[in-house]
């Protein structure tokens, strides 16, 4: 999501034996998968890896530099991971927008500034899907679009649902769950003054439901999503957390007129303003659907300097209830990553930070994990799938009667089908 770091030690030591095979099959898949979470990472030139770790963060192995090329060169920062139960891939979204923000702007379609109001500016872009093998192998599948604008608007107000790319999680059946912002804004401007404005009103969350079979069966076209609105008005801290959002947009929408109406550059504007006002770095980065009750969990860690703010949506009402805890000093920086283990512990990453933290959902206790892994600013992990391969043999025999459990006593012989890199050790629960 921001700053830089370099992988190119990475190149050498990730490649699988054989090349990776770029539409994933049934060869290809996580079988292996027990409290493990994957992640992946990306550096400033695009360069994504992806990892495999337990939910712990002990046991971090580089499955793949995924953008060598071999599987077609990607275009942007493949984000938003989460791992299917139903055929244990890998799915991840990218941004189409060149800039990661979910939409553009288009001031030179709606010359700006005009008189009164220039009209709606701002649109929302689809996100590309891919699907991800065991071996590196990856393919777009498709594209997920936008939630659909309200249909009526009041008056001089404009929509705009942009997608979060980095966002995303699957529930115990499959489906899988990502998250937009509906934000109505209005626009107007002062010719003569050589002014504008953009302005917008408090967001709404959005989360979007892909059906499972409808992912599975994905090859290329538009993959239909389902989208809800949760209610974050009636809860105080669930406002105070939008509202702040809302007054960070604008700040940032500010700078973009400003700079615009200077230069005459929108795209210059966007970026430099994107550096200025750090405005990604705040609002939900990631959330993760809960295996025990299946609610929907984010953490939003920037809005406010000392506390941290817990959000719960409930997945049957869409009722949202957000918790503060303190956090002094704003110690857990910007959230990466955000998942759930198979034991319900809600396990997040932040970013240059070379360790997770897990969070009580009932207590909002934030407490370090010992286990260090390597830190990256950019980045997403997924969380646990539901369904697991080993649990159905472990339910008929203990793990200390099964002869070859990983492949010929504790060697990976047969773990990866002959070839590729091997499984690291089974996970501790967590």
């Amino acid at each position: 999501m921001k700053k830089l770091l370099c992988l190119s030690v990475l190149f050498s030591a990730g490649v699988s034996a054989g090349g990776p095979v770029c539409s994933p099959n049934a060869s290809t898949s996580f079988q292996d998968v027990e409290n493990q979470a994957f992640t992946i990472t990306y550096d400033a030139l695009g360069q994504n890896s992806l990892y495999r770790q337990c939910t712990n963060m002990s046991n971090q192995v580089l499955i793949d530099v995924l953008d060598t090329g071999s599987c077609g060169a990607l275009q942007n920062p493949i984000d938003g991971l989460g791992l299917s139960p139903v055929d244990n891939f890998l799915y991840g979204m990218m941004p189409t927008d060149a800039l990661g923000i979910g939409a553009h702007i288009q001031f030179d379609v709606f010359p700006f500034p005009s008189p009164g109001e220039p009209g709606d500016m701002m649109k929302a872009d689809p996100v590309d899907v891919y699907r991800i093998g065991n071996d590196g192998g990856y393919e777009r599948i498709g594209q997920i679009d936008t939630a659909p604008e309200d249909a009526v608007l009041p008056a001089q107000t404009e929509q705009v649902i942009p997608t979060v790319h980095t966002a995303a999680s699957f529930d115990a059946t499959g489906n899988l769950y990502l998250l937009g912002y509906k934000t109505n804004y209005s626009s107007s401007a002062d010719v003569m003054a050589g002014t504008g404005e953009v302005l917008y009103q408090t967001p709404r969350i959005m989360i979007g439901q892909v059906g499972a079979a409808a992912l599975t069966a994905a090859a290329g076209g538009v993959i239909p999503a389902v989208w809800s609105e949760a209610d974050t008005t009636t809860d105080a801290v669930c406002a105070a957390v939008m509202n702040q959002f809302r007054d960070r947009t604008n700040t940032f929408s500010e700078c973009v007129v400003a700079d615009y109406i200077a230069l005459g550059d929108q795209n210059m504007a966007l970026e430099s303003c994107l550096a200025s006002t750090a405005v990604l770095d705040y609002g939900i980065q990631d959330f993760a659907v809960s295996p025990t009750n299946g609610n929907y969990y984010a953490l939003d860690s920037t809005s406010f300097d000392t506390t941290d703010v817990l959000i719960e949506v409930d997945s049957t009402t869409m009722q949202a209830s957000c918790t503060n805890f303190a956090d002094a000093g704003s110690s857990t920086g910007v959230l990466t990553s955000l998942m759930f283990s198979e034991q319900n512990k809600l396990v997040a990453v932040f970013a240059d930070e070379n360790t997770g933290r897990w969070i009580d959902v009932n207590t909002g206790v934030i407490t370090t994990l010992t286990d260090n892994i390597d830190a990256f600013p950019f980045g997403d992990g997924s969380s646990l799938p539901f369904a697991l391969p080993r649990r159905g043999i472990n339910a008929l025999a203990g793990i200390n009667d099964l002869i070859f459990r990983n492949g010929f006593e504790d060697e990976f012989i047969f773990a990866n089908g002959f070839e590729g890199t091997p499984q690291p050790p089974l996970c501790p629960s967590f």
